[in-house]
This record gives C-alpha cells, sequence and structure tokens, in this order.
C-alpha cells in the first residue's frame, strides 16, 4: 500500500468547487489509497464525476502532479467529456491555490463558509458575470483567513492530466518508438470499412485453390478472414499454430462408435469441414498483414499489440511510462480485449492503476472484448492476486420505477457475474418516473402506439416549458423504417441512426439504386425500381417489352446484325447473362427514334419516359466523376426526391422530411474519410456488406431536442434520453433467436483454446472424448453453454436499454411482424411486468391481420398508396380552382396582378436571396454594381495568394483535430501542372506555406483548442434592400476564452495584405461583425459575450472588432 498524506477531504473539495458533496461509496473512491483497485460502477451512478473528482482530490492533496494521471476510455466522446470535466475542475481548484486558500480549505468547509460557491454555481449564471462572483467570494475568503496570494506556477499550466482512448494510447507509444519493432511510424489506421475492403482485396487476389472448395459467399469468407486477423492479434496467437489446429482436430473422425448405424455423427462432419477452413483463413490473415505493411496502414488491433511488441522488447520504455503516470484511470473495463490487459497489465502492475466497469453492460464480447477481464483484473494488476474493490450503485440518472425495471431483467444474472454486483439504487428524492408496458397485436399496431407516446410525452414535457430527448431502441436494425414512418405520420421529428437502418428506407434505397445502375450495367434489379417507381411509372407491359428488347440486343451484333448460331451457343453456355442488359436496353431507347422497329411495341407514353429516364441515367453517368456526396445530390434532383419527400404529409415537416438522406450523405462522408480510391464501385462493395450486417454501433450522436432518434441498443451505450421506447420484445427479437450456437465449431471463429480468456468461455471436452457418443454428449452441452451465454448477453443489453431512460420508459412488442407463426411476450418483459406490478393479460395473438393483405399486393406498388385519394381530391381541388371563371379583382389585388405582369415584361435585377458574408460589404458599397456582378457569374481562377490561403486554412482546421467544410468543385477547373509537386510554384507555395505556419505557432491561439473550424452557420438579414436574404458565414475558427472568463472568440485568418487605412480596416470589420450575429443567432450567446478578430497571418496583426 502506498501512504497517503491527505489533509483535504472530497467533501471540503466538492463545496469548494460548488459540486453537491460526494456519497460515501463515492468518497470512497477518490479517497482511495494509491494502489489497485477496482471500482463496480452501475449505469448511470456518476462514474466520470466520481472519476474527475479523484483526480482533483490527488492533485489538491499533492500527492500528484496533474501530469501524472492517466485516464482511459473506449470512444473520443468519453474522452473528451472526461478530460473537459477534470480541466474545469483543475481550472477552479487552482484559482483557489493562486490565493493561498487550499490549506485551509478544511477549516472553511468545517465553519459553512464555502456554502456560497454551491449557491453561485446552481444560480445558473455563466460568463463573466459568474466568474466575477465568485472571484470575489474567493477573495474575501483570503482576506478573511489572511492567506497570501501564491506566486503562478507557469509550468504549472501547461501541466495536464493526460487523457485518452485505449487505442489512441497505444497508438501514441508505437509512433514514438516505431523503429524499436521495425514499424512505420506515419501509419494510417484504417476504419472498419477500409479495413473491411483492403481483406477483400486480399481474397479476391489470392491464388489458393482452397477457396474454390468452399461453399460460402465470398462475402462470409471476407467477413471470417477479418475476424480471424483481428482475434490472431487481440490474442497474440502464432498463425502456424492455428493453421496447424484442423489436423489435430480432425483426429475425432477417428473415434470409435458404439452404435453400429453411426460411424460419424453429422454434426461433427460439419464441424471437422467448418474448423477446416482455419488454415486457409491463418493464411488469408497473413496475407492481410503482408498487404497491411505494404501499403503502410494499421488495424485498430495493431495500435494496442505494436504497443505491447514495444513493451517487451524495451525495459526503459515501460519504466519511463511508469514513472510519468503514477495514477492511471480504465474507465469502461469490462470492454477491454484481452492483448488490451496485458499491455496495460505489463505496464502498471502493482501502481496506482484503477479500474472502472460494470458486468452488466459488458455488450461488446462481439468486437474482442474480453468477458473475464473484469474478474481477472486483481489476478492481472495486484500483487498476490487481491485488490481493493468499491461499487458505485446509486443511479443518478434513471427514476425509481425506471430502476425496478432494470433490476428486474438483471436478477438472474446476479450468480454468474464477473464480479459480485448489487442492485442499482435510486437516487435521493428521485421522482418516481413513468414506466408503461403494452403488447399489440402486430407490428403496425405497436408503432403506432409508439408514436402516439412519444407525441404524449413531448406535449406534457412542452407544456411544462421543457424540451424532450427521446431514442427507439432496437436490437437489430430490421423494423426502423416502419417506426420511422409511424413518427412520420405524426409529424414527430426523427432521425435513424447508423448506415444499416438508413440503407432500409425508401429515399436511400432510391439513390443507392441510381448508383447501382449508373456503375454497373447488369444491375437490372435497381434499374426495375426506379423505372417502375413514381419518378417514371413505368408500366408492367412496358417493362416486360424493355427485357425483351435487352435479349434481342443480347443477340445481335453492333450493326444490328444477328449473331451466328453458334456464338449464340457460346452466350448461353458462358458464365455470362444471355438475357441482355436492361440498361443496355434503357441506352438503346435513348440513342434510337421513336419509329424504330424494335420500339413499335412500346406505348407512346413509355416511350417517352424511358427516353427521359436514359437521358437521365446518361447524365448521371458523365457525372460520375464528382465527389460522391455532390452526386448523391445530383441524383436526388433528378429522381425529384427533394420535391417528393418535401410534398409526402406523412414524412413530417418539410424541413425534416429529407433527414434520412442527410444522414446518409454523413455516412458517405465517414466512409470517403477512410478509403484510400474513394471510388464508386469500393462504395458499392461496402455498402452491400453494410446491409448485411446489423450495424451493432452506429456512429453515435449526442441527443437531440425534440427530436427522437432510432437506433440500435449497442449504439446507445454511453447514451441517455428524457424518454425511451425500447421495441420488439418479444421472443426471437430480445432476447434474440439462438445463433451461432457452436462456438468455435462453426466457420471462421477461433478456436477458444487460442483465446486469452478461454476459462470464461465454455469449453468443448473433445479431446477427453473417447467414442463418436461421447464427442456427440460434448458438443450438445457445448452448443447448450453457448445458447445460456448469448440469453446472458442479451440480458445484459436489455439491462443497458432500459438504463438509458431518466423518467419515462416505454416497453413494448407485438405478436405479428411478418412471420410465419406469431412471437411470443420476451421472458424480460414479463420479468419487468412482474416486478412493476402490471397485470398482462393472456397472451392470444389471434390471426395473422397480414395474411389477407400479403394476398392482395400488387406490382408495382402504387408509389402514394393510402395518400392517393387525398392527393387526387387536393389535384382536382386545384384543377377545378385553375378552371373556374376569375372574379373581378379589388384595387388591391389588382395593382399586385399589375405589378407581377410589370416583372415579367422587364426584369429587375436584385442581389440574390443567398449571399455570402465576405461578399456582403460589396452589397451595401455599391448595391447596383454587386448586382450586374452577379448577373452573369462566371467561376474565379484562384490567384496564387487564394491557393496559399487555401493550402494555410486545410492545415490549421487539420492541426485542430476537427472537421471542416470541403472543397469547391470549380477547385478542378483550374488545376494545372505548374501545382504539380517538384514545380517552380508548388516549391514556392511550400515555402510561404512555412512562413505562415510558423507565424501561427507564435501567436496567441496555438496553443487554444478551437471549438470549431470552418463551419457554416446561415441567418437572415433585411436591412439590405428590404427583401430578406440569407448570409452565409464561413467562420475559420471559434475559441472560448478562458483567459477572458469563458467569452466566446470568433477569428478570421487572412493570409494576404493587411488594409492599409482605416476605411479599409472598417470595410473589413463588417464581415465579422456578421459572424458575431450568426453566432448570436445560432447559438443564443449573448452579442456583447462574443469576441471577434482578424489575424494578418504573414504581418502579425490583430485587428478585433
Amino acid at each position: 500500500m502506498t501512504a497517503l498524506t491527505a489533509t483535504l477531504s472530497a467533501e471540503a473539495i466538492a463545496a469548494a468547487l460548488g459540486q453537491f458533496p460526494p456519497t460515501p461509496e463515492q468518497a470512497a473512491v477518490i479517497e482511495a489509497p494509491r494502489e489497485p483497485a477496482l471500482v463496480v460502477a452501475g449505469a448511470g451512478s456518476g462514474k466520470t464525476e466520481t472519476m474527475a473528482s479523484r483526480v482533483v482530490w490527488l492533485v489538491a492533496n499533492r500527492i500528484v502532479r496533474r501530469d501524472e494521471v492517466l485516464g482511459l476510455t473506449f470512444t473520443r466522446k468519453a474522452a473528451g467529456e472526461l478530460a473537459e470535466r477534470i480541466q474545469r475542475r483543475l481550472a477552479r481548484l487552482a484559482e483557489f491555490e493562486a490565493r493561498g486558500l487550499l490549506p485551509f480549505l478544511s477549516e472553511l468547509h468545517e465553519a459553512g463558509r464555502l456554502a456560497v460557491f454551491g449557491e453561485l454555481e446552481r444560480a445558473g449564471d455563466e460568463g463573466v458575470r459568474a466568474t466575477l462572483a465568485r472571484h470575489e467570494a474567493m477573495d474575501a475568503l483570503a482576506a478573511a483567513v489572511g492567506a497570501e496570494t501564491q506566486e503562478p506556477d507557469d509550468d504549472a499550466l501547461l501541466h495536464r492530466p493526460t487523457v485518452a482512448t485505449y487505442n489512441s494510447f497505444a497508438d501514441q507509444i508505437v509512433r514514438e518508438h516505431a523503429v524499436r519493432i521495425g514499424r512505420d511510424a506515419e501509419a494510417v489506421v484504417l476504419s472498419e470499412s477500409a479495413a473491411w475492403l483492403l481483406m477483400r482485396r486480399v481474397v479476391f487476389a489470392s491464388d489458393d485453390p482452397r477457396l474454390e472448395s468452399r461453399g460460402e459467399a465470398v462475402r462470409s469468407i471476407i467477413d471470417a478472414a477479418l475476424r480471424i486477423a483481428r482475434d490472431g492479434v487481440d490474442n497474440l496467437v502464432d498463425l502456424d499454430e492455428l493453421a496447424a489446429f484442423p489436423d489435430r482436430f480432425r483426429t475425432v473422425l477417428a473415434l470409435p462408435s458404439t452404435n453400429a448405424r453411426t460411424v460419424v455423427y453429422a454434426d461433427v462432419l460439419g464441424a471437422d469441414e467448418k474448423v477446416g477452413a482455419l488454415a486457409m483463413l491463418a493464411d488469408l490473415a497473413r496475407e492481410y498483414a503482408a498487404e497491411k505493411r505494404r501499403i503502410g496502414v494499421i488495424d485498430f488491433s495493431d495500435q494496442v499489440a505494436g504497443a505491447l511488441e514495444v513493451i517487451a522488447s524495451s525495459d526503459a520504455v515501460a519504466d519511463e511510462l511508469r514513472e510519468r503516470y503514477r495514477v492511471v484511470l480504465l474507465d469502461e473495463y469490462q470492454d477491454t480485449s484481452v492483448v488490451q490487459t496485458d499491455l496495460l497489465a505489463a505496464l502498471f502492475a502493482g501502481t496506482g492503476v484503477m479500474a472502472v466497469g460494470d458486468p452488466h453492460q459488458a455488450i461488446y464480447g462481439w468486437r474482442g472484448a474480453s468477458a473475464g477481464n473484469l474478474g481477472g483484473f486483481p489476478l492481472a494488476f495486484a500483487d498476490g492476486g487481491s485488490c481493493r474493490h468499491f461499487t458505485l450503485l446509486t443511479s443518478w440518472r434513471n427514476s425509481a420505477s425506471v430502476l425496478t425495471a432494470a433490476n428486474a431483467v438483471l436478477a438472474p444474472l446476479a450468480a454468474s457475474a464477473a464480479v459480485p454486483v448489487g442492485e442499482l439504487r435510486a437516487r435521493p428524492a428521485a421522482p418516481a418516473g413513468a414506466v408503461e408496458m403494452a403488447f399489440d397485436v402486430d407490428l403496425d399496431a405497436e408503432a403506432d402506439r409508439v408514436a402516439a407516446w412519444f407525441m404524449q410525452v413531448r406535449g406534457d414535457r412542452a407544456r411544462a416549458g421543457l424540451k424532450t430527448t427521446g431514442a427507439i431502441l432496437f436490437r437489430s436494425k430490421k423494423h426502423m423504417v416502419r417506426f420511422g414512418d409511424a413518427l412520420g405520420r405524426r409529424g414527430v421529428p426523427h432521425r435513424i441512426l447508423g448506415l444499416g437502418g438508413l440503407l432500409s428506407t425508401p429515399e436511400v434505397v432510391d439513390v443507392v439504386s441510381a448508383l447501382r445502375v449508373i456503375s454497373d450495367p447488369s444491375a437490372g434489379s435497381a434499374l426495375i425500381r426506379l423505372l417502375a417507381g413514381p419518378r417514371w411509372a413505368v408500366g408492367l407491359p412496358d417493362l416486360r417489352e424493355l427485357a425483351a428488347l435487352a435479349r434481342r440486343i443480347a443477340r445481335h451484333d453492333v450493326a444490328l446484325q444477328p449473331l451466328a448460331p453458334e456464338v449464340v451457343q457460346r452466350i448461353r453456355g458462358s458464365a455470362g447473362d444471355d438475357d441482355g442488359s436492361l440498361v443496355d436496353a434503357l441506352d438503346f431507347v435513348l440513342r434510337h427514334p421513336g419509329d424504330h422497329g424494335w420500339l413499335a411495341r412500346f406505348t407512346p407514353e413509355a416511350r417517352e419516359r424511358l427516353r427521359d429516364a436514359g437521358a437521365v441515367f446518361a447524365g448521371l453517368r458523365q457525372a460520375v466523376g464528382m465527389p460522391i456526396p455532390e452526386l448523391v445530390r445530383l441524383i436526388e434532383i433528378e429522381l425529384r426526391l427533394d420535391v417528393e419527400l418535401a410534398a409526402n404529409e406523412v414524412r413530417g415537416p418539410a424541413r425534416i422530411a429529407s433527414a434520412q438522406l442527410r444522414a446518409f450523405v454523413d455516412e458517405l462522408h465517414a466512409f470517403l474519410a477512410a478509403d484510400e480510391s474513394g471510388s464508386l464501385s469500393s462504395l458499392l462493395a461496402w455498402l452491400d456488406h453494410a446491409e448485411q450486417l446489423d450495424e451493432f454501433a452506429p456512429r453515435t450522436e449526442p441527443p437531440e431536442d425534440d427530436v427522437v432518434q432510432l437506433l440500435t441498443i449497442h449504439g446507445s451505450k454511453g447514451l441517455e434520453w428524457d424518454a425511451v421506447a425500447v421495441v420488439r420484445l418479444v421472443k426471437d427479437e430480445l432476447p434474440s433467436a439462438p445463433r451461432d450456437t457452436k462456438g468455435w465449431l462453426g466457420f471462421g471463429v477461433l478456436p477458444y483454446s487460442f483465446r486469452g480468456d478461454a476459462t470464461w468461455l465454455p469449453t468443448l471436452a473433445w479431446q477427453s472424448a473417447q467414442t463418436q457418443q461421447d464427442l456427440k454428449a460434448a458438443m450438445d452441452d457445448f452448443v447448450a453453454a453457448n445458447r445460456e451465454r448469448q440469453l446472458e448477453e442479451d440480458r445484459r443489453l436489455a439491462y443497458v436499454a432500459v438504463t438509458r431512460a431518466r423518467d419515462h420508459l416505454l416497453l413494448t412488442g407485438s405478436s405479428w411482424s411478418g412471420t410465419k407463426k406469431p412471437r411470443d411476450r420476451s421472458a424480460f418483459f414479463a420479468e419487468i411486468a412482474e416486478a412493476l406490478g402490471h397485470d398482462l393479460p393472456v397472451d392470444d395473438a389471434g390471426e395473422d391481420p397480414y395474411l389477407g393483405e400479403r394476398r392482395l399486393l400488387q406490382w408495382p406498388i402504387d408509389p402514394l398508396g393510402a395518400r392517393r385519394d387525398a392527393v387526387q381530391q387536393a389535384a382536382a381541388a386545384v384543377e377545378a380552382a385553375l378552371a373556374a371563371p376569375r372574379a373581378d379583382p379589388d384595387d388591391d389585388v389588382a395593382l399586385l396582378l399589375a405589378e407581377r405582369e410589370a416583372r415579367r415584361r422587364q426584369r429587375t435585377l436584385v442581389a440574390p436571396t443567398r449571399i455570402a458574408a465576405s461578399r456582403y460589404k460589396e452589397f451595401l458599397v455599391d448595391y447596383d454594381a454587386a448586382v450586374a456582378a452577379i448577373a452573369r457569374p462566371l467561376p474565379e481562377r484562384p490567384f496564387r495568394q487564394t491557393r496559399l490561403g487555401t493550402l494555410f486554412h486545410a492545415w490549421v482546421e487539420q492541426r485542430s483535430g476537427r472537421p471542416g467544410l470541403g472543397g469547391s468543385l470549380d477547385d478542378a477547373l483550374w488545376e494545372s501542372d505548374d501545382e504539380e509537386p517538384g514545380t517552380k510554384s508548388s516549391l514556392e507555395d511550400a515555402a510561404a506555406l512555412e512562413a505562415l505556419r510558423a507565424k501561427f505557432l507564435a501567436s496567441e491561439w496555438a496553443s487554444l483548442k478551437p471549438l470549431e473550424v470552418e463551419s457554416e452557420i446561415d441567418f437572415t438579414v433585411t436591412g439590405l434592400d428590404g427583401s430578406p436574404h440569407v448570409v452565409i458565414c464561413k467562420l475559420d475558427a471559434v475559441y472560448r476564452r478562458e483567459d477572458r472568463g469563458g467569452r466566446i472568440e470568433i477569428v478570421d485568418w487572412k493570409t494576404g495584405a493587411a488594409p492599409r487605412t482605416p476605411e479599409e480596416q472598417q470595410e473589413r470589420m463588417v464581415q465579422l461583425e456578421l459572424y458575431r450575429r450568426a453566432y448570436h443567432a445560432k447559438h443564443g450567446v449573448p452579442m456583447d459575450q462574443i469576441d471577434v478578430a482578424l489575424y494578418y497571418v504573414a504581418a502579425d496583426l490583430v485587428l478585433r472588432g
């Protein structure tokens, strides 16, 4: 045990920082000795706050310096939250330290004189006023106790705790010491999509003859090979040993049978066939590793394994890290992998390491998390295999009834948990909350009930003056669109998170179908969807004729002469499609006149529509070189999806109607940021892959006020909402149907004996079996154990889902959802109902309501569907109004009509609706000249200074680590050979850019972290010509200046010449004044709290507004 010399209690420090006092269980964690300790923290138990408070307590008592603290967690979001909370607390602590108040805090706390800081904190004031009030209170206390002002330690301000993700910490070790293990220090980390595409390339390039004999789909082989490659790295597997394993396992085929009718069971033969693929998959994993080295990239798993290799090769590196970090906090420890545990134990065993986790939230076993890491922590980190244990079981998030539901789900897990865990307790004075449960007959009734519930909850909270964050959580993506449509019909804003769910929405399916058509001539199914859809509405007889035309074209040459019979026969016998290409047939319709003999059997309307469709796709094919997000936008316009979505009342208000398409484009940006080629073919391959997955963990996005987010339970980890609906609580969905119950006997699964956590996994006694019957019994037991393990995983998932709700929770299910048989209520549903005292009616599924509907379905489906009558009535009313005799207009209407006619006769030039802030001053100086200049706009070739400014802005954006806006399509118009690397122009640019970088690094902003970079804000003004105009403000950087009391500062980087006269300065400040107004309009920050500055980098000149 490491002795502590603490004088300040956790309670005294909390009082000084204006926080609520810690509970006894929190105080025990905060004040724990600096030695290995394990903290079991339930959902919503305030573990982030407790970890931050521990850091502050250690620093305040001078047990460690600020920079001797290391905090590790899994996501950048969690790391950012922990770092921000720690830094904010330490900054407050520094204010007391500067006034010499730290030695007096215990005395002041006992006297109750620190209560003023809690009052100030809870008053809700922010900014300069709150800071001044706090400083006045501190100054008064310092004067009262005679504290002496301390000289600031400038170096101490640079000493900050290190808070990072597990992988980024490992990656830093590898990059600093890459030469020790023969790695490239600049290797790029592959994203999920890029890793899958790289393995796909490896599989397609392989000439391994064993691939031809496999019966699995190519996609399954790619998935399995990537899984083996990653699991092999995570568990430090010798691939040669893995490749030899199938031969060892094959000896089971020689076991004798006690039953004369059975030589070898079918299950045993099947297991041998699946396990036999491990040799081939191990070789693919080896080729994948070689390809990564060749192109200079690494996988996520390589980061940690590489760091462990560095530590194993150099005691000096391990000693230096141990010396640097005397206190280590490991967050979400239940989700760490074997190799992560090995790395951390090699570095920090026996030191002040504290692991925080919850075995009931261990839901990431599918991505390499080790099932037994929490239970194995004492053995890995503590001398003698035992350490201190703490618990945080008071929930600060959930209401009492939500906790009752959560504890009911967890109860059966108590005996099998890796470490003992008690029940979650409600916080003092916790609200009762509301948990509602309902089980409907069919899926549509369930979805409608959920939508109505959100409308009611949002309405009730709105009447109380409260915004509402909401989420619908799913075990899988399958029914997301159905629930989204129900929300849309009631006008509830909603967003589907994650690519898997988005790929099921009709508008995204249309866009992806168009991408397939312009990329692949054989994409007939995608083309039929679009031709039969609302854009062209080509009927079935004409679609049949298009297919006949495709077959006819395939049997003729380019001169439209019949192919020789032997050629036709050869085509039929080949692997190609002798039915021809529908895409080629559509091009034929476009290229040939309507009276061509081959087009005679099309209806006249179909010929026109098909020609229009052919022209659209020909144009899209010509635009295929555009950036993919811009190509998607063009497809959206050509298919008129923006109009369709805005006009469809069931999609809610127009402002949210296209939200799913925007979210899809966001996913494309994430893919393109990682994929080195950015090609349409690689994107479509990835979309094919994503469509088959359940998208366990989409990119997490923060809850949005008054927007319902639809996502998987895996993706909800770490988030919370005011209102949550957990849906599809039915058998075979949550809990899910038994899958992969054969464990490592399945295809592409690492045998458990190779895993570092094998002791926590089910055991197959295949080596001790003496007969085929013994082996069959062992396999049955193994399958049963895996089935039980899967049920436990689903139980933990249900617990995570339930505990995402603060006050309002809805649990639903339904019997019929398009399945052949009705589904019973989930066991979790029944357990929660019993715990809450809800009486469940007898489960009577009745007849399948979809059965008759299925028989009546027609194709092509009516695009208007149930809306047809209402839309036709509205259209008829408009047509009738247009055809009716018009009444004589009164004087006002007559004047308006005359004005419209005058405008038609002579076009008056006016300023555009949307104006860039950088051009706004031109309209103020000379309105007519500015309007005339844009009447016939032409792209402007950038000057060298403009190009240099672009390079500088990109460098600042990259340095900040925050994403900004993309480039312009016009950039490609001005590419020239002069700008190629190594030319005179590029060398001059590089030298000038280096000078600008040096100036920036010496500026006051170099050490600051921006809130935003290259962000765009649009807002409306009417002061230009009396008409509303949208001003487009592109903000280079936004900072929160803690040195100025938390004021916001907007900075515009200028790489050109500085203004010479006061008039020029005034003109250029107009743009920044617009930025202030825009930021105020978007974020609600008072105008007097926003500063603006122009920084002329080359001249090192700052102009402030």
